[in-house]
């Protein structure tokens, strides 16, 4: 079909030209999305767009990324923190507390079943001398 039209019948796209106008115009210049294309996004708008695009990867997206490593470093000492004095301190307190509260009993308990046996006798006579004396 373009044979004919452009080598046998060299009249017919001339007239289609004159008929149609804008529209073969647009279909000649592919409608234009080269052109639209190098506006927007290679010499016009992109440039600018660009720019704006990166200040605010730079300054909004990157400021989030930073603010939330700083946060969690942040949580994290104080989680450390919070781990070692206060959780760790009670531990430490409290068994601390119990190993000074057992000694006297710890100094008592040998082991051997002649103290055992001497303490039961010790604390018979006590209560019979408490007993005798009121």
């Amino acid at each position: 079909m373009a044979r004919y039209f452009y080598h046998t019948r060299t009249d017919i796209p001339d007239s289609l030209e004159r008929a149609t106008g804008p529209l073969y115009r647009g279909s000649l210049n592919k409608w234009y999305v080269d052109e639209i294309y190098d506006v927007l996004f290679v010499n016009g708008l992109g440039k600018g767009f660009g720019s704006v695009c990166a200040e605010f990867d730079r300054k909004v997206v990157d400021g989030g990324v930073n603010g939330a490593g700083w946060l969690t470093r942040f949580s994290s000492k104080v989680s450390i923190w919070w781990d070692t004095w206060i959780v760790d301190g009670a531990v430490r307190f409290s068994s601390f507390f119990v190993k000074l509260a057992s000694y006297p009993v710890c100094v008592l308990q040998t082991g051997r079943v002649q103290a055992y046996a001497f303490f039961v006798v010790v604390g018979v006579l006590a209560f019979l001398g408490y007993y005798i004396a009121h």
